[in-house]
This record gives structure tokens, C-alpha cells and sequence, in this order.
């Protein structure tokens, strides 16, 4: 086997000239043609729907829910009430009644914390089927004049 390396790396060696565009013109080719069928059988297999990944997450939203809003005060709230659902602030109106929790994947909630604000979410429910959440899209912070 070595020898048969051995034998086709010298003869590759002692191409010049017309024979040797000839041969990397060859090589060229067939990786475009090897590129264009690996492409093809590629492109089949993405155009299958993908399983959705369990993330463990016991709350479930849905797709059919519209998308509403509320105004009023993002709050803190013990995590030790909700451990099971990691919902850390609420929503609160301007005499500090609890109007809703909220919950968020990203850190917006708390960076407009004790804040006026404009929530955007879909309802939903904790694990426990009783308690209301809203699981927040969008935050707008609203200033006094607004």
C-alpha cells in the first residue's frame, strides 16, 4: 500500500505544464461535484420538522393566546413563595395592590424594577393551575409625563 502512495506521489510530482491544469482542473471538479450532491442530501434532511427540546419547565403557554398588556409597577417578590417556578417580581398598581406575577427569561424584569411600566405577554398559569402569570415579552418603561 505504501508503495502504491509512494509510486503515485512521484508520478503527481513530475506533472508540468498542460498536464498538470489538466489534473487540478480534474480534483476541482469532482469536490464541487461531491460538494453539490453533499449539499442536496443536506438540504432534504433540514427541511424536517426538529422535536421541540423538553427544558424541564412545568408552566405551558399558548401558541393561540393573543398577546396583552398592563400597565403599572414591576415589584421583588420572595423567591421562597414560588420556588418551583423562579417568578421573582409582580406587578403592582399605583395604591400597591398585586395585579399579576411575571416572569421573564432575560434579566428585563429586573432592570426596571420599582419602575412605572408597560408589560407585553401572554397569560398563563404556575405549576400549581391556580395562580396567574404573565410571562413577559416586552417591557416599556413610562415616565411621569406619559
Amino acid at each position: 500500500m505504501l508503495d502504491l502512495l509512494k509510486s503515485l506521489y512521484l508520478q503527481i510530482e513530475g506533472l508540468k505544464g498542460k498536464k498538470l491544469i489538466i489534473v487540478l482542473s480534474i480534483v476541482f471538479l469532482s469536490f464541487i461535484f461531491i460538494g453539490i450532491i453533499f449539499g442536496y442530501f443536506m438540504s432534504k434532511g433540514l427541511k424536517e420538522n426538529e422535536k421541540p427540546k423538553d427544558t424541564g419547565d412545568s408552566t405551558i403557554v399558548s401558541p393561540k393566546d393573543d398577546k396583552t398588556y398592563f400597565e403599572g409597577k414591576i415589584t421583588y417578590v420572595n423567591p421562597q413563595m414560588y420556588p418551583s417556578d423562579g417568578v421573582l417580581f409582580a406587578l403592582t398598581d399605583s395604591s400597591g395592590k398585586e395585579l399579576f406575577l411575571l416572569k421573564s427569561d432575560d434579566q428585563k424584569l429586573s432592570l426596571a424594577e420599582n419602575l412605572n411600566v408597560k408589560v407585553t405577554g401572554r397569560m398563563g398559569k404556575l405549576s400549581d393551575g391556580k395562580t396567574d402569570v404573565l410571562f413577559v415579552e416586552e417591557v416599556v418603561i413610562r415616565n411621569a409625563s406619559n
